[in-house]
């Protein structure tokens, strides 16, 4: 099994990661929030139903890095 870097996306200031089972987090900075997710849009719909985060300028350099855009 080899090493896979994590993709992920910003949406509504909040960080959704895409993990090797595949699974999905929400993350705002270090911090998890809600559960783990079995797919991509169950975890955009939970960020997009967070109050919107201000992103820092890093963040907003690396928009996407899934390949997928979503507003």
């Amino acid at each position: 099994m080899g090493w896979k870097t994590p993709k992920f996306e910003y949406v509504n200031g909040y960080k959704v990661v895409e993990t090797d089972e595949p699974t999905f987090k929400v993350y705002d900075g270090d911090r998890q929030l809600g559960d783990d997710f079995p797919y991509s849009g169950e975890a955009i719909a939970y960020a997009k139903s967070l109050p919107k985060r201000e992103q820092s300028m890093a963040e907003a350099g690396n928009q996407s890095m899934m390949g997928r855009h979503h507003s």
